[in-house]
């Protein structure tokens, strides 16, 4: 096998379907573009500990902060968000997820777990060690590419 990004298209096109079709199955929704994004970005912040702000949401996705705001609006409306006014300074809104949006996340970190679990099936800590050794060798080329030092 010589052809390693023809293996990583296969790879990710079939894990692609599975999940899809698996989490169909189940009843999971993702929730694609910005919406979905938001969501990830601020569960992971509050399961770290960290408050969310509109700036952050700005710098995270590459937004404007008019973009950023009619976003919120938009995820507010939606019910997937609420803003909370910061104590330290009152102009500052803090982006708390909702019940509901919480418990989606947590259905959706439950699920890929399980997927996790089961791609990792007859797969030695070893092989394992040696699979991320090798991808990290990947990830050194790829940069070496982006810099344009090549040396195919």
């Amino acid at each position: 096998m010589e052809k390693p990004l023809l293996e990583f298209k296969r790879f990710g096109r079939k894990t692609h379907l599975m999940i899809q079709k698996i989490a169909k199955e189940r009843g999971i929704e993702f929730m694609a573009g910005p919406q979905g994004q938001v969501l990830h970005f601020v569960n992971h912040r509050e399961d770290c500990g960290k408050m969310t702000f509109i700036k952050d949401i700005e710098q995270e996705l590459g937004i404007t902060k008019s973009v950023a705001s009619n976003l919120m609006k938009r995820m507010v409306k939606n019910g997937l968000i609420y803003l909370e006014v910061s104590e330290a300074d009152k102009r500052a809104k803090i982006i708390r997820l909702t019940s509901e949006s919480k418990e989606r996340m947590n259905k959706i970190r439950n699920f890929f777990d399980e997927m996790d679990r089961c791609l990792l099936t007859g797969i030695s800590e070893e092989d394992l060690m040696t699979f991320f050794q090798i991808m990290g060798r990947f990830y050194q080329n790829i940069e070496k590419l982006e810099k344009g030092e090549a040396n195919g």
